[in-house]
């Protein structure tokens, strides 16, 4: 007959140093992203205006709208110079389902007075508290592009969709 040998399971078996320096590295590293991830979302909502082209800007609005109503107050913006960028903080929106679009509408000097031309960007569906990007550049045939870009945050929502790109011709207007 075997005899059965008991295991002494009071002993406690310390901790290799090696192991405890990885997992204070990586509680470390943990908590400084979650602290950016933090100040990235507590941020403050604002609106950007970069005109990186050869023309100045005469007037950019902007201005959120359902299908029926504009939501918010509409924001003007004149006389942004070549190579100048124009921020402005934004309220927070509350869209209440109501699949609201961004509305920008520019003229650029010496453009012809009849054509102000404009786009619909995006989809907003829900609270938006985030940044609105809109980029002018220069493209190589002589137009101007234009980049809308709107971030709630770190984190995507598929409320908020909004990353377009439109070319336009300061003659005759919208391209592509």
């Amino acid at each position: 007959m075997k005899k059965i040998k008991e295991l002494n399971t009071d002993k406690k078996v310390p901790m290799n140093k090696n192991t405890k320096i990885l997992l204070y590295v990586l509680g470390g590293i943990f908590a400084v992203i979650a602290i950016i991830a933090v100040l990235i979302e507590s941020a403050s909502s604002q609106i950007i205006i970069r005109n990186n082209t050869d023309y100045k800007l005469k007037s950019v609005s902007t201005y959120f709208q359902d299908y029926n109503d504009i939501i918010g107050d509409k924001m003007v913006f004149e006389d942004i110079e070549k190579g100048q960028t124009v921020k402005k903080e934004l309220d927070k929106m509350d869209f209440s389902y109501r699949e609201a679009t961004l509305r920008v509408a520019f003229e650029f000097e010496g453009q012809n007075e009849e054509l102000v031309m404009f786009v619909d960007a995006g989809y907003f569906n829900d609270d938006f508290n985030g940044k609105v990007k809109i980029d002018f550049s220069d493209t190589e045939d002589g137009n101007v592009l234009l980049k809308v870009k709107a971030s709630g945050g770190i984190l995507p929502t598929p409320n908020i969709i909004c990353d377009e790109e439109y070319t336009f011709s300061l003659d005759e207007g919208e391209i592509e």
